[in-house]
């Protein structure tokens, strides 16, 4: 059983998030841990204009669209916990075999963007199940403008974190 450290962080502008990301990335590669970037194409080119050429082609960086990734394991508009473990596990395994590793993920913002937020909240407490199982840091991300103004999004969200970040 591992510690959770499964963050997040709440964001208005979008460099403020890439200079985040940004940090996370560098604060992993020192440190010899291998980090996976699962992104949306706007935040992965956005990283690729802040990061040096040697951290992006840095053999410890994994970088996935994701979209893409969500499609490996969406179904009906429902996360299917088999099939999300056989796509992290596949990647997370790998990844584990030189070292720590840590995570940055906007699948959870792209199903909240969606409007499928009982889909996200569920792949936040799958997140969770898989953190209880293997050692990680994992970092989510939500725009504050897809959120209700109400602030109940925000607790619903930060219930399933160790760390929550606001802008």
């Amino acid at each position: 059983m591992s510690l959770l450290n499964h963050s997040v962080q709440f964001y208005n502008d979008d460099m403020f998030l890439t200079q985040s990301v940004a940090h996370f990335i560098t604060e992993g590669l020192r440190g010899n841990e291998t980090v996976i970037i699962v992104a949306t194409a706007q935040h992965r080119e956005a990283l690729q204009q802040v990061l040096t050429p040697e951290q992006m082609a840095h053999d410890k960086l994994r970088v996935f669209e994701a979209e893409e990734q969500l499609s490996k394991f969406m179904v009906a508009e429902w996360p299917s916990e088999l099939r999300f473990r056989q796509m992290v596990d596949g990647v997370l395994g790998q990844a584990r075999q030189s070292g720590p590793v840590r995570i940055f993920g906007e699948m959870v913002a792209v199903l909240w963007a969606r409007r499928n937020t009982w889909a996200a909240l569920r792949l936040e407490a799958l997140w969770n199940k898989l953190l209880e199982e293997h050692s990680f840091a994992l970092l989510c991300a939500y725009p504050m403008s897809n959120l209700s103004t109400d602030h109940k999004s925000v607790q619903a969200i930060s219930r399933f974190h160790t760390h929550v970040h606001t802008q």
